[in-house]
C-alpha cells in the first residue's frame, strides 16, 4: 500500500482551527486527498458549503478527515469522520496539500537539452528540458521552470517562482502602426518584463514586454494557463488571473484583483484593488476598487463589502 502522507493528529495540529474538533481521537494514517463525494477510509477532504447539502455530504462521506466550515459546528452531523471546523475550509485544505503533499519539482539544475545563455541563475533553481533563456535574463533562487519555456532578453524573475510548460516571456514582438498609406510599420519592443517573488505562471501563457517601459507582475500573483499579458501591463500583488483571459496593452491591475475565466480587458483599462471581474466579461472602462463587474460590456453588479474579493469566492 502507498505510504501515508501524515497522521490525523499531525494535520489537526497543523490546521489553525477556529472551533471544535469532532472525533479527534481517531488518529489513523492519511494516504490521499480526495473530493468529499469520492473519499474513502484513509482520505482527507473538505466541504465549503454551509447549508443542508453540506450536512448530507459530510454525513454520507467515508473520508477519515474532513475540513468543514465553522458555521456547521453546531449542526446535526452524524459521522465517524474526524471533523475540523475553520473559517475557510478550501484554504486550509490547500495548505494541507502544500505541506503534506509538496509540489514535485523537476530535477534541480539545468536540463542538458535546455539552452541557457544567462549567467544569472539563482541557487536551487531548476530549468526543464528544451527551455530557452537568453543572456540578458536574471532568475532568482528556488525557481522551477518547466520544459519548453522561452525567456527573452530584458526579463527579471524573482525568487520562488514557478513557470509551467510552454510559457513565453518577453519576446520582442512588434508593435504595428499604420502610416499615411494605411501600410503597417513595425519595430521591436524595447522594454522588458519584471516578475516578482512567489509568482506562478500557467502553461501556454504569453507575457509581452513593454514598448519602452517594463511589463510588471508583482509578488504573489498567480496566472493560470493560456493567458495573454499585453505590452506594458502592470499587475499588483496577490492577483488571481484564471485561464483564457486576454489583456490589451498598458492595463493596470491593482492588488488582490480576481479575473474569472475567459475575460477580455481592453488596453489601458485600470482595475482597482479587490475588484472581481466575472466569467466571460469584456471590460472596456475602469473598474473601481471593491467592485464586482460582469457582462458584455462589463457592468457593476455589486460593491464588495469584504476588502479581499478573492476570499469571497466559494
Amino acid at each position: 500500500m502507498t505510504s501515508s502522507i501524515a497522521r490525523i493528529s499531525e494535520i489537526v495540529e497543523f490546521v489553525s482551527n477556529d472551533g471544535k474538533i469532532i472525533n479527534e481521537n481517531n488518529d489513523q494514517p492519511i494516504y490521499r486527498f480526495k473530493p468529499i463525494g469520492e473519499a474513502k477510509n484513509g482520505d482527507i477532504s473538505f466541504c465549503s458549503y454551509t447549508n443542508d447539502k453540506a450536512i448530507q455530504l459530510i454525513n454520507e462521506s467515508n473520508a477519515s478527515l474532513i475540513i468543514c466550515s465553522i458555521d456547521l459546528q453546531n449542526k446535526n452531523l452524524e459521522t465517524n469522520s474526524t471533523l475540523i471546523f475553520v473559517k475557510n475550509p478550501r484554504l486550509w485544505f490547500m495548505r494541507c496539500v502544500r505541506k503534506f503533499f509538496p509540489h514535485k519539482k523537476i530535477p534541480e539544475g539545468i536540463d542538458k537539452s535546455a539552452i541557457v545563455k544567462s549567467n544569472s541563475i539563482g541557487k536551487n533553481t531548476s530549468i526543464g528540458p528544451h527551455s530557452y533563456v537568453e543572456k540578458d535574463v536574471s532568475i532568482g533562487e528556488n525557481c522551477v521552470i518547466y520544459g519548453g519555456v522561452q525567456v527573452f532578453n530584458g526579463t527579471k524573475i524573482g525568487n520562488n517562482v514557478i513557470i509551467y510548460p510552454s510559457v513565453i516571456i518577453g519576446d520582442a514582438s512588434f508593435g504595428p502602426q499604420r502610416n499615411e498609406s494605411y501600410v503597417l510599420e513595425t519595430c521591436q519592443r524595447l522594454g522588458g518584463v519584471n516578475i516578482g517573488n512567489d509568482v506562478e505562471i500557467g502553461s501556454n501563457t504569453s507575457i509581452s514586454p513593454g514598448f519602452l517601459e517594463d511589463t510588471i507582475i508583482d509578488d504573489g500573483t498567480k496566472i493560470s494557463s493560456q493567458v495573454y499579458i499585453g505590452s506594458g501591463m502592470k499587475i499588483g500583488k496577490n492577483c488571481m488571473i484564471t485561464p483564457k483571459t486576454f489583456f490589451g496593452g498598458s492595463c493596470v491591475l491593482e492588488d488582490n484583483v480576481y479575473i474569472a475565466p475567459g475575460a477580455t480587458i481592453r488596453n489601458g483599462v485600470k482595475i482597482s484593488k479587490n475588484a472581481f471581474v466575472g466569467i466571460g466579461s469584456v471590460v472596456v472602462k475602469d473598474v473601481p476598487e471593491n467592485t464586482t463587474v460582469f457582462g458584455v460590456p462589463a457592468k457593476s453588479v455589486t460593491h464588495n463589502s469584504d476588502t479581499n474579493a478573492i476570499n469571497n469566492i466559494k
